[in-house]
Parts: structure tokens; C-alpha cells; sequence
């Protein structure tokens, strides 16, 4: 924060905007799981829009407003057919790029019988899709080929939270609440003080190194270490786009068994997704740099995320609705510590988008 920016009246530096509409339309964001993405259409609201994805005969997935332009029926409700959906109602059939090619109740063709479509590119273990202006586009998604990487090991997850995706966003940017929040879950109680933060190019960033200490008992099955062995861990985060972001436990064991590696990444992975006014759909990873950790280790692991998780969950829950009820609402003081520094690149980018959008906060 370079001291610049406008003071509101409750001292607050860059506001949140968590009860607005905060969510700038001109990325990549995240639509769905690969695997949720068949022939079979799927509904889904982003960004305050309802939208229906498939997958045409070529294997390429597809995206559309998910309301027909006759009496509105959603789309989803319909079939995929070859490359057109059907609508359910009176079987207007649409191609991937929104228009009406039959309309089997009539012999002519409806004019103007034409939805928005969205671009949508498949990285990773996402699907990823542009909102905005789509001749506007000028970047691929954040790169994420580790996901899909056989050398790797990806676990993953999936959430709706009943909070805005800022509060979230800025959750997983400052790892110092693990120590309290998660104390009896993570485990990883040593992490009290601020990490380095800082930029490169776009990407935020934060680094810390730590001391020798056990490692959390939610990743040492995955590397298998056993849950009290004194390691040595540095953390790196980044965050390449508000849709996602990446946390990695560097983890070096200073006495390895014989034979046995000394060196393992984790690499946390944190994608929200505005969905419909306060709500968010958020989709974790964890990866270990492991070619093939067992099914059993596996499914220790993921339980012991979702539990950890879940304790962010209720908490985010309880404060968006909170916030939402106070008639002071965003007009009450908010301080800023020292481990808020990502989470203030966070608010920086955003009102940048926001602005260039026409729409500040």
C-alpha cells in the first residue's frame, strides 16, 4: 500500500465492497470441474448469471445464458443433440454460439431468437470461462497443468458458501488465522507472524520461511512423514488472478530415512466464484509433487480438509450474514493488521478492474 489511497470515513484505506457487486466480468473464472462437464447440460449461476454448460460431439465444452429466448424456460432443462441444445418447452434448438437454428413449431426460423454465449477453455482440472466483453479477451487462464500432471497427486473439493467471494479471497491470502482457526485441525500453530508480501508483475505474492517443527498432520500422509517429526518448511503463495490462487508448504526433512526423499511441495489450491448475490462457489485442490499416493491416504487427507474447511465455512457464513444485517453494514471500522498485506494487493486489483470496467466501488 503506498500511502495514495483515498480514506473513507470509517479509516478504512480500499473498501471491500463485500455487499455490492463486486466482481469484475472481464477475466477467467472458473465454471466448473471437467468432470462435471458432459453431454448432459449443467446449470450453474456465475456471476450473477444463470448459465448452462455442456459438452458438443467433439468433446470441446460450450456455454450459454441459460434462459430460451421464447418464454424462458432454462436450457438446462432441455438435451444436448449433437452440437445444438433443445429446449425443453417447445424444442428450439441453439448452437454453440447462441442462435436459434430450428424452431419445430414453425417452418421459420424466429429473428432474433438469439442468447449470449461465452467463451470457455478447458485447463487443468477446470473448465474456465470469460463473462465479459468477449472480444475482450487477451490472456489464457491462469496456468494449472500441475492438476493434471501424472508426476502429481490432486485431491479436490468443492463448496457453496453463503458469503461473498471477497471474504473468502482475503481468507485464504492470510494464513496466520491457521494458528487460531484451525488450531486443533491444521495444527500448524507456529504460523503467528506476518509472511513477506509483495508483487510480481500481477501475481500477488507472499514467502516465509519457519523454523524446524512438526508439519500439519493434514499433509504428512501424503509425503509420508510421520505427524511428529521436526521439518523445515517455507510457504509461498501466489495469486495469479482473483479467481485463484496457490499456497505451497515447501517442506525439507533434515534427516530422512535412508532412501527415502527429503524435499515434497503441497500446493494448496483456492478458486471462488461469484454464484448469485452473497453466495460463492469455491473450489479447493491439494496436490502433492507424489506420482500416486494410495487410495487410503488419499481419503485420510481429503477428510481431514473438508473438516479444517469447514471451520472457514462457519465462520465466513456467520459474518456475511452478520455484516448484511447491521444497518451499519460496511460503514463500520475495519483495521488493518500487518498480515493483511496480500489481502490489501487483493482490494487493490480489484477496484483496478472494477474501474477500468466503469464500475468502482
Amino acid at each position: 500500500m503506498d500511502g495514495n489511497e483515498p480514506i473513507t470515513r470509517n479509516g478504512q484505506r480500499i473498501p471491500n465492497g463485500m455487499l455490492q457487486e463486486n466482481y469484475p466480468r472481464n477475466m477467467w473464472w472458473v465454471a466448473a470441474h471437467s468432470r462435471e462437464v458432459t453431454s448432459k447440460p449443467l446449470a450453474r449461476w456465475i456471476l450473477e448469471t444463470p448459465v448452462v454448460l455442456y459438452r458438443l460431439e467433439d468433446g470441446k465444452p460450450a456455454a450459454l445464458y441459460d434462459r430460451c429466448p421464447h418464454r424462458w424456460a432454462p436450457l438446462s432443462e432441455g438435451h444436448v443433440d449433437g452440437d445444438k441444445i433443445v429446449c425443453p418447452y417447445h424444442g428450439m434448438e441453439f448452437n454453440s454460439e447462441g442462435l436459434c437454428t430450428k424452431a419445430p413449431t414453425q417452418h421459420m426460423k424466429p429473428k432474433r431468437a438469439e442468447i449470449p454465449s461465452f467463451a470457455v477453455r478447458e485447463a487443468g482440472a477446470f473448465i474456465w470461462i470469460w463473462m465479459g466483453e468477449q472480444d475482450s479477451i487477451d490472456c489464457d487462464p491462469p496456468e494449472v497443468d500441475y492438476q493434471v500432471d501424472p508426476n502429481w497427486s490432486f485431491l479436490d473439493g468443492y463448496y457453496e458458501v453463503a458469503a461473498n467471494w471477497v471474504l473468502i479471497r482475503e481468507n485464504v491470502m492470510d494464513l496466520t488465522h491457521i494458528a487460531f482457526l484451525h488450531k486443533n485441525t491444521f495444527k500448524q500453530n507456529d504460523w503467528v507472524t506476518p509472511p513477506d508480501h509483495y508483487m510480481e508483475g500481477d501475481t500477488v505474492c507472499y514467502e516465509q520461511d519457519f523454523d524446524l517443527a512438526p508439519l500439519s498432520p493434514l499433509f504428512c500422509a501424503g509425503m509420508g512423514l510421520p505427524e511428529d517429526k521436526p521439518i523445515k518448511r517455507t510457504q509461498k503463495g501466489r495469486m495469479p488472478s482473483l479467481a485463484i490462487s496457490f499456497s505451497d508448504w515447501v517442506v525439507h526433512d533434515p534427516t530422512p530415512e535412508p532412501d527415502a526423499r527429503a524435499e515434497f511441495v503441497m500446493r494448496g489450491c483456492h478458486i471462488v466464484i461469484p454464484s448469485v448475490r452473497g453466495k460463492t462457489h469455491y473450489f479447493w485442490g491439494a496436490a502433492f509433487d507424489v506420482p500416486s499416493i494410495t487410495d487410503d491416504v488419499a481419503e485420510k487427507t481429503k477428510a481431514s480438509i473438508v473438516v479444517a474447511f469447514d471451520e472457514d465455512k462457519h465462520l465466513l457464513e456467520i459474518m456475511q450474514k452478520q455484516i448484511s444485517k447491521d444497518p451499519r453494514g460496511l460503514d463500520f471500522l475495519e483495521v488493518t493488521l500487518g498480515a493483511d498485506g496480500a489481502g490489501i494487493f487483493v482490494r487493490q486489483i480489484l477496484n483496478k478492474k472494477l474501474k477500468a470496467e466503469g464500475r468502482p466501488l
